[in-house]
């Protein structure tokens, strides 16, 4: 008995910690988008967007497609040793996770159509093979707050 309240008492104290307290978040269809926020970009012309997508359904599911009214283009990246390549689709295991996060796998928003600056709302459509489309608004915050919204793990 005691062993199931110290895992429920973690899990809760897990689960409090997970939600954002400043990043974007969305829901439909067994999937959701949390965590969502893109650092002020030094560039003019292009901006990172880092979030946690998470898959409750029984069946993979692919984000094959991202858009923005803010940008001509969304790209989905994966750094590899330094380098960034592309990488959709991005599948999520049923009952699973993918994390955006620096490093890894990010979302590219190339041709801004103006400068973003800490304070602006982004609004993102994820895109999924199931036709299943999050809709996501997207704090643009200074580098060190973004970070600290994300789960690094």
């Amino acid at each position: 008995m005691k062993v199931r309240i110290a895992v429920a008492l973690l899990a809760a104290t897990w689960v409090q910690g997970c939600h954002p307290t400043r990043g974007g978040h969305a829901a439909a269809g067994g999937l959701a988008a949390s965590h969502a926020v893109i650092p002020a970009p030094p560039s003019t012309s292009e901006a990172s967007a880092f979030l946690v997508i998470e898959n409750r359904g029984d069946a993979p599911a692919a984000l094959t497609g991202a858009l923005t009214p803010a940008a001509d283009s969304v790209r989905l990246h994966r750094l590899v040793g330094g380098i960034m390549q592309p990488a959709t689709p991005l599948t999520i295991p049923a009952h699973g996770y993918v994390n955006l996060v620096p490093g890894s796998y990010h979302l590219m928003l190339e041709g801004l159509h103006r400068p973003l600056a800490v304070g602006d709302t982004v609004t993102l459509a994820l895109q999924f093979d199931s036709g299943v489309t999050l809709s996501v608004r997207v704090p643009v915050l200074n580098y060190t707050d973004a970070v600290s919204e994300l789960p690094l793990r």
